[in-house]
């Protein structure tokens, strides 16, 4: 039975416990001794909520008293480590923050909790989410469930191992240059970068998050369950004074409906006139998956535009944000942060104000040559990351399909390159390469277009349902992690 349960959707779950076949204790005792079994090789969850099955069993009461069922009644959703949780400890992966409790929830995680779900807890994540391997000095490295012995990515690498796992089927991540859907490409799952403002962000420092934005969303192994979790996620907040206006948008009937795609115009960009190193067989995955759209009756074409400037834009936004976020604790606490954002904080420190101004300048330049490429085009498809999911046990590569690069980090500006447009972002597997390890794709849409992108992911779930697995375990190979693997966070030159 417990198999049955953690295998199974958002909806199936929430249809449920409403209907009363299934109890919220029972769900959360089916996941709770699954996450026993996995976590401690996997460590995606690095703290449990020690209240869940007291909640799950006070949501029962309250089912049996007559009240209404609510769209993610009893669903279990885990939660990145960077985002608040009342009473649960927020460690940001920092041991700046190792005992932190906050006393409120994130706007994001309120909304999930109102509308029923339960959180099992808090997934790993990098040192204030900036690496894209999930290690910190607290919790250590969190591993793949497609293979123990390679990255999760990150820095929703928690996240994005649980979910594929079967620990949780929402789990919350947040992305910059990337972290949730490099964890979605390195997992085999589902995840969207939503328009900056859909999903309102508070608390925060900064309600205007200036530059590039560290959106949040949501993680899952379904289109579907994307959409459920998202038409609870998304909507204004005076909390945050960059959310955006409600589009009285239905996100689960959108990724549930059966919408033709007919007519629309799809460019492939493969690797951006070679702004990244791009290993073969992702980029034979991934253009394959590309071209399965024709059978949607859509027109692909293999097309790019001017990238010219993107590593001038990133290193300058980066590091703007950088300065912004965590000069104030690096004058503080240098000595007790990871190397890795060390090493950001110290390249940031090496802009001045012009170079931030000339890459935002260069950003609109940037801007409008996509705007125009998307006048022709309907959707961009790109890889998610230039090269499969590194391993653990070994050193941090020197090549990418077999031809030595100067920066391995340069596989990531394939999702950079998108952060910085503000667009929305779908992340979908595209498949497996022949050592077993998952490859996933970008679905860029026009600005704004949150429910077109999460459509065109429907449509291709349903067309390529074979790119949609679920890893087969194996918790006894487990190597130890390579002394060697330095990852040394991105620092874009």
């Amino acid at each position: 039975m417990t198999a049955d349960i953690v295998t199974q959707s958002a909806s199936w779950i929430a249809q449920r416990v409403s209907n009363k076949s299934l109890s919220c204790c029972e769900v959360m005792e089916a996941f709770l001794g699954h996450i026993g079994e996995l976590n401690p090789v996997l460590n995606a969850i690095c703290t449990l909520n020690n209240r869940a099955l007291d909640q799950a069993h006070e949501a029962d009461q309250r089912l049996a008293l007559g009240q209404t069922p609510r769209p993610l009644e009893g669903v279990p959703v885990l939660v990145k480590d960077i985002l608040h949780t009342k009473g649960i400890r927020t460690t940001f992966g920092s041991l700046i923050r190792e005992h932190y409790v906050p006393e409120e929830d994130a706007l994001s995680v309120e909304r999930l909790k109102n509308a029923g779900a339960i959180v099992l807890g808090k997934t790993n994540t990098p040192e204030f989410a900036h690496d894209i391997n999930t290690n910190n000095l607290i919790f250590g490295t969190t591993r793949n469930p497609f293979n123990v012995n390679v990255t999760a990515g990150g820095s929703s690498g928690g996240s994005g191992s649980a979910v594929a796992a079967a620990m949780a089927p929402i789990a919350l991540g947040t992305d910059l240059g990337g972290s949730i859907r490099i964890p979605c490409s390195y997992n085999g799952i589902v995840g969207i970068r939503p328009t900056p403002g859909r999903v309102p962000v508070y608390p925060t420092e900064f309600g205007w998050d200036t530059l590039v934005e560290h959106v949040q969303g949501p993680m899952t192994r379904s289109v579907s369950d994307l959409g459920l979790a998202l038409s609870v996620l998304a909507g204004p907040d005076d909390r945050d004074p960059s959310s955006l206006p409600d589009v009285n948008c239905d996100f689960i009937a959108v990724a549930s409906e059966q919408a033709p795609l007919h007519g629309k115009r799809i460019a492939y960009v493969g690797n951006l006139n070679g702004l990244f190193p791009l290993d073969p067989e992702v980029e034979q995955l991934t253009k394959t998956a590309a071209l399965r759209f024709e059978e949607l009756g859509c027109i692909v074409e293999e097309a790019s535009f001017d990238v010219s400037g993107i590593r001038e834009i990133v290193t300058g936004t980066r590091g703007f944000g950088m300065i912004a976020r965590y000069a104030d604790l690096f004058d503080q606490h240098k000595e007790t942060m990871t190397q890795q954002l060390v090493n950001q904080v110290t390249s940031a420190f090496e802009l001045d104000v012009r170079t931030i101004v000339n890459a935002e300048r260069a950003r609109t330049a940037y801007w409008h040559r996509v705007r125009q490429f998307l006048e022709q085009y309907d959707y961009i498809v790109a890889p998610c990351v230039g090269a499969p999911p590194f391993r653990l046990d070994e050193p941090l590569p020197t090549q990418v399909g077999g031809i030595t690069v100067e920066r391995y980090y340069d596989v990531y500006l394939a999702a950079y390159a998108f952060s910085v447009t503000g667009l929305p972002i779908m992340a979908v597997p595209c498949g497996l390469t022949q050592n077993g390890l998952p490859v996933g794709m970008q679905i860029i849409g026009r600005r704004l277009r949150d429910d077109s992108v999460i459509r065109a992911a429907a449509a291709y779930e349903r067309e390529c349902t074979e790119n949609f697995v679920q890893p087969e375990i194996d918790l006894n190979e487990v190597k130890p992690i390579s002394p060697e693997l330095a990852t040394p966070g991105l620092s874009v030159r």
